[in-house]
């Protein structure tokens, strides 16, 4: 009896872990050919990249991996490239989406309507189920994110922005209960995926993002090494702004660090300012890079530079490229100093 009672429960922990590694091997498969995809269309190879975006997004694991923004430049290649097969596959994967038909009234799809393309959208839209009813997923976050908002937005319009001086205390005793709620739904369901959510867009970031940087000023860092297992259901950059966070807010009183080179890039009026890292720096970084499946820092801005002037496509996430508004003195001392890397759009 105790010998089978092990064997099960070895057989049990066996499983777990070969799940695991399962698990990883497919986050670890999708990221490489989603950034092979992502590189060959900066380096305007397309062919291949259609190639590396339909291959991402074949899986026969009953839980796919796939990424809504990923599925958007996908389909904006193959529209650019006048292939509508590989944009009739594509759009298959947005069926599970909560989206309409302003997913192709962006930027880029301008002239859609005449092309043979639109017959294609239209009969996609005309038999796609529409979700009748407001899942559990969109009504308990999207409350958690109201309710972050709500104490912020009250107490900036009664004391004039100054809301953490006068309502420190009470935000962040509100900010514990929606982080203990989110908490207790991550540990009974896991992050939920971004097909659960409603009205999204190639934009779509999810509101737990913003609700989990929030209590990493109150050094509430205790939810970080669980989103390190979930990558996946979670983007590398959505966990990379997150750690960023983490690392600009040191709860144990060392310096503050950039372990992800994610402060190298920064907008000034309507100049984009990129800037390189050190050699130094670059091997160490790019290790912590790869330990999250975030791509290279180098591929990485490549791929801003590409779309700053390649706007239809979203390959980097709007948050990593802050923009700095102040007066005219403090924009002109800074544009000096960064001068030499400010990006200059082709002749």
């Amino acid at each position: 009896m105790f010998k089978k009672a092990l064997f099960l429960i070895l057989c049990s922990v066996l499983s777990c872990t070969l799940y695991a590694q399962s698990s990883s091997v497919a986050v670890e498969s999708y990221f490489s050919k989603i950034y092979s995809a992502e590189n060959n269309l900066v380096e305007g190879n397309h062919e291949q990249s259609l190639n590396q975006y339909n291959r991402a997004f074949e899986s026969d694991r009953e839980e796919k991996i796939i990424f809504l923004k990923d599925i958007h430049n996908a389909l904006m290649l193959a529209y650019q490239n006048g292939d509508t097969e590989y944009f009739e596959k594509f759009l298959h994967h947005l069926n599970d989406y909560d989206i309409n038909k302003t997913f192709f009234e962006t930027v880029g799809y301008e002239d859609i309507r005449e092309t043979n393309f639109y017959p294609i959208v239209r009969t996609f839209f005309e038999n796609k189920p529409e979700r009748t009813d407001d899942s559990p997923v969109c009504s308990l976050f999207e409350r958690l994110f109201v309710l972050d908002q709500s104490i912020r937005s009250a107490c900036r319009e009664k004391y004039l922005g100054s809301l953490y001086h006068y309502c420190s205390e009470e935000i962040k005793l509100l900010d514990s209960l929606i982080l203990a709620q989110l908490s207790g739904y991550f540990r009974a369901y896991g992050i939920p995926q971004e097909s659960e959510f409603c009205d999204v867009s190639k934009h779509f970031v999810p509101p737990y993002h913003l609700i989990i940087r929030h209590n990493l000023q109150w050094c509430r860092t205790e939810i970080i090494d669980y989103l390190k297992g979930e990558i996946g259901r979670i983007h590398p950059q959505i966990l990379a702004d997150i750690l960023k966070s983490m690392y600009n807010n040191s709860c144990d009183g060392s310096e503050t660090s950039d372990p992800l080179g994610l402060s190298h890039q920064l907008r000034l009026g309507s100049d984009l300012y990129l800037i390189p890292l050190s050699e130094e720096k670059m091997d160490e970084i790019n290790q912590n890079r790869k330990a999250i499946n975030l791509d290279s820092f180098e591929d990485f801005h490549k791929k801003i530079l590409f779309q700053e002037f390649n706007p239809e496509y979203y390959l980097v996430h709007g948050f990593f490229i802050p923009q700095f508004d102040a007066d005219k003195g403090v924009l002109d001392g800074l544009r000096e100093r960064f001068e030499e890397f400010r990006v200059v759009g082709p002749e």
